[in-house]
């Protein structure tokens, strides 16, 4: 991709920042002084202990390292100069991307997508893919929401008053500066409005390569945060803020190519969708289960996935129904595409999109076989033998790290390292007592 002009220059070659993910999805990195980032990928030694931190910056006791605690060292890093792009609203602050190589590049997240991409490129297919993100706006700082209980917190909206025009009309001023912060940054846009729920926004990403998709879905969700900030609120991406309210989702758009052809496109199909497209998709629900951990992967990502949360329960795919784990939009060649509604808007793009790819390429691969789409509510199919979708993360992680499919696609060391992972989550939150259970069982129980 070529290198947006504005990245050269004095800034980029004085005071730019790096940025690569963490098993969480979360940017580390730092400013880079004195080079110029824009000329060549460029590696250089980063920390290895950021693919060993959880999302409080603890070091997970039996990680990927098998060193002791204080032993970690450095890792060959590379930094993509094909990434740069500024990511402030105000004054050039640029920001490029990168990721582990060597030894690292088997557990690194983009090292993982990259991987599954290139699977698919050896059947002779091209990846595109877009995201989607619901996230809140509170009107609190850091200081406020910890000084104060969730009830109090101040929404930037009260209520639900979803695809409201009033409200855009309203918040013009901080739409606009989405948009500008955006498109600055290389991101655009195809779609942005309010979603039902108090202070939730909705920003559809435009679809593109699929690498280059999950670059932007991971720098969204990082400029979004900081911008709250400047405009001093706070915005969150987690799956489930309340249980009285939705959650939040990060659906993704996937569609394939074959010489310049949408591959799932077939005029004389039912709902054009083609034997590569139903492959596919059987892939994709085979394998939902024992992939899940990759698309929905805290302990908060499967209160989100209930009944009437507008999120899947089971793994089963429906012709424009939003009730469904994967919902087919039909259309025109360069319109028609599958939605993948497992994830929160709580995901690792590269691992979601990963995990969303790798079981449909699958499936094309085993010829998986799809079962009848549902028509109705999808979450009505729940208690029937095939089951629902696993129930909580610690069910997800066994599933996952058990999986040879996993290994096979994946890789054994990732699988090992990101189960690790997600078991230390689990029993990072799983112990908590929480202010719930002492209202619901001190006097009575």
């Amino acid at each position: 991709m070529p290198i947006d002009a504005r990245v050269t220059g004095a800034n980029s070659a004085h005071a730019a920042m790096i940025g690569v993910s963490d098993f969480d999805g979360v940017l580390r990195g730092k400013h880079v002084l004195g080079e110029d980032l824009s000329d060549g990928d460029k590696v250089i030694k980063f920390s290895e202990a950021v693919l060993a931190w959880d999302c409080s910056d603890r070091v997970i006791p039996a990680s990927f390292t098998q060193k002791r605690l204080s032993a970690f060292g450095d890792a060959d890093l590379r930094i993509l100069s094909g990434t740069g792009r500024s990511v402030s609203y105000v004054g050039d602050q640029y920001l490029y991307l990168a990721e582990f190589t060597g030894t690292h590049e088997n557990i690194c997240p983009r090292g993982i997508l990259r991987k599954v991409l290139r699977r698919a490129a050896d059947h002779g297919y091209g990846c595109a893919a877009g995201f989607e993100f619901e996230f809140m706006l509170f009107k609190e700082n850091a200081d406020t929401i910890e000084d104060k209980p969730f009830g109090e917190w101040a929404p930037l909206t009260r209520g639900p008053f979803g695809y409201s025009i009033a409200r855009s009309v309203a918040h013009h001023e901080l739409f606009g500066e989405i948009l500008a912060l955006c498109e600055k940054a290389r991101i655009p846009l195809s779609g942005l409005h309010f979603e039902t729920g108090p202070g939730v926004i909705e920003a559809s990403l435009r679809h593109c390569d699929a690498l280059e998709a999950a670059d932007r879905a991971i720098i969204f969700k990082s400029i979004i945060k900081a911008w709250a900030q400047t405009r001093g609120m706070i915005a969150t991406f987690m799956a489930k803020v309340s249980e009285t309210l939705p959650g939040q989702s990060g659906h993704i758009h996937i569609s394939m190519s074959s010489n310049g052809q949408n591959a799932f496109y077939d005029s004389e199909a039912s709902d054009n969708v083609s034997k590569l497209m139903r492959q596919f998709i059987g892939g994709q629900l085979k394998y939902m289960n024992d992939f899940c951990v990759l698309a929905a992967p805290n302990f908060n990502s499967y209160k989100r996935l209930g009944p009437g949360c507008w999120a899947p329960i089971c793994p089963r795919w429906g012709v424009d129904n939003r009730s469904s784990a994967v919902r087919v939009i039909p259309g025109e060649p360069s319109a028609h595409r599958l939605e993948y509604r497992l994830a929160g808007a709580d995901l690792n793009p590269y691992l979601a999109l990963a995990c969303a790819i790798g079981s449909g390429i699958l499936g094309v691969e085993t010829d998986a076989a799809l079962p009848a789409s549902i028509v109705g509510d999808a979450s009505e199919e729940m208690y029937l033998p095939s089951g629902r979708l696993p129930q909580s993360l610690s069910e997800a992680t066994y599933r996952f790290a058990q999986s040879p499919a996993a290994n096979d696609v994946f890789g054994a060391r990732f699988v090992e390292a990101f189960s690790c992972s997600r078991r230390w989550e689990w029993e990072a939150v799983q112990h908590r007592v929480t202010d719930f259970e002492r209202r619901r069982y001190f006097e009575i129980i």
